[in-house]
């Protein structure tokens, strides 16, 4: 089946305090059913254990138009589409009861030798499917690059990676980083406004009981928008970047 779809209660402990669904939520929310999605087609984690790899995310781009709330049930469905150079493609939407569209994402993943954590290209033989996927786009564009920090004084948040933030494949998990992110604001700005475009490039894995550097500049040129630039303070290098666009809420 390449599309595939799933319905998903919001509980109280997927939101925060505005009582909707929490964006590292959403994307814990996207990265469940892709894992699901892809043991159907026979590409899942274990499989590629079998042969000593794992999937990782590399990049992702989710658009939202409204966050669901508390108690809410919504559907998610995902289908690959295909590769480009060393990514597999999967695009992601969220709907509402109604059937009204809450979020699109496009995500880029690739394949992760086990014990060399080195990325490898996709299989010819996933390669090879390419024609059979669907021409549907949840967005006009994949994921892309996030520019660097802007010039200018910027605001640092330090924290250490605990034991709740790594998953199986012993790192950081991809939604922590997004929930990292968030908690650099101020809570009266998330009461007042919702994400509109969150973008996240992974760059290298994060441990854990390693010391993280949240580094958060705004981004003059683009509305109410943020760029954090997450290091590890023990070398500085660069584990993840984000930028979130956000809107005002309407009254």
């Amino acid at each position: 089946m390449i599309i595939f779809e799933r319905k998903y209660p919001v509980n109280i402990f997927n939101t925060d305090l505005t009582g909707r669904l929490s964006p590292g939520s959403l994307f814990s929310f996207f990265e469940d059913l892709a894992g699901r999605h892809a043991a159907e087609l026979g590409w899942g984690r274990n499989d590629l254990m079998t042969d000593g790899f794992f999937w990782a995310l590399s990049r992702m781009v989710v658009r939202i138009e409204s966050l669901p709330n508390a108690w809410d049930e919504v559907t998610i469905r995902t289908w690959p589409r295909g590769t480009e150079t060393i990514f597999a493609l999967r695009d992601l939407e969220m709907y509402d009861a109604s059937g009204k569209r809450l979020a699109g994402a496009s995500s880029s993943w690739v394949v992760v030798d086990y014990n060399t954590r080195r990325a490898h290209r996709p299989d010819k033989a996933l390669s090879n499917l390419n024609i059979r996927f669907p021409e549907e786009r949840a967005l006009e564009t994949n994921a892309g690059k996030v520019p660097p920090l802007p010039d200018g004084k910027n605001e640092v948040t330090i924290m250490r990676a605990k034991l709740d933030d790594i998953d199986v494949n012993r790192h950081v998990n991809n939604a922590r980083y997004v929930h990292w992110a968030v908690n650099c604001y101020d809570p009266e700005f998330i009461s007042h406004h919702t994400p509109d475009t969150i973008e996240v490039n992974y760059i290298l894995e994060g441990h854990l009981g390693e010391m993280i550097n949240i580094v958060t500049g705004r981004n003059t040129d683009d509305g109410i928008s943020f760029i954090h630039s997450i290091t590890r303070e023990r070398d500085g290098a660069e584990l993840c970047r984000l930028r979130m666009r956000w809107k005002e809420n309407m009254l």
